[in-house]
């Protein structure tokens, strides 16, 4: 019960943090955002983008880490378990391929909505989302999304050339999309409780998109 109390006050933290970050950072219409970057990086200066996914709770920004700092920490860099939405030493959507981390949480915040792309319904309705950056907005379309093994994840890609790792991407897809000319993509990452609701294992949910 302290546990679950403690999870619930850290989930009320991070919601508070989000809003009044969102008040310098207004991505409502994701055509013409209105981001104040320069109040932005005072506030913290490894705040590299946000990312947002319409009709979801993900609307975070995006920190860049080099340490896995992030993964217990918010975006004030104050300590909480649901941590940020984080990239690991690489510039946001610069390269071919771009991992974005989040937390699964029980709560429901950070990237737990994204286990729902395995369902066709939600999966349909969410093929596309925003990534913002003080230099551009990407626009970015779901092609595959699938849970599997990390370890298994990381052993199939070894070695693979980018034209490769996208053929390997489409094959996995619970749903086919078809795409072409893909020369960038992000995947988004978080745990999955596919084999016990009380605690993660070493699966992991995996949503791959091109970016234009």
């Amino acid at each position: 019960m302290i546990k679950i109390l403690n999870e619930y006050c850290e989930y009320q933290e991070v919601n508070e943090d989000i809003e009044l970050l969102k008040r310098d950072a207004d991505v409502e219409d994701e055509k013409k955002p209105t981001i104040n970057w320069e109040n932005l990086k005072k506030k913290n200066p490894d705040i590299v983008g946000w990312i947002k996914i319409d009709g979801t709770k993900i609307d975070y920004p995006i920190l860049k880490d080099e340490n896995t700092f992030y993964l217990n920490h918010s975006y004030n860099k104050t300590y909480n378990a649901n941590g940020s939405i984080f990239i690991l030493d690489n510039n946001l959507c610069e390269s071919n391929e771009t991992v974005i981390y989040g937390h699964n949480r029980l709560n429901g915040i950070m990237f737990s909505e994204l286990s729902k792309y395995l369902e066709k319904d939600f999966f349909d309705k969410h093929l596309e989302f925003f990534i913002y950056t003080p230099e551009k907005t990407y626009k970015a379309r779901v092609f595959s999304a699938y849970s599997t093994n990390v370890f298994s994840e990381k052993e199939n890609l070894n070695l693979l050339n980018f034209n490769a790792q996208i053929d390997y991407y489409k094959s996995k897809s619970k749903f086919k999309v078809e795409t072409e000319n893909v020369e960038k993509i992000v995947k988004l990452s978080t745990c999955s409780y596919l084999n016990n609701r009380k605690r993660v294992t070493e699966e992991r949910y995996y949503i791959i998109a091109s970016i234009e």
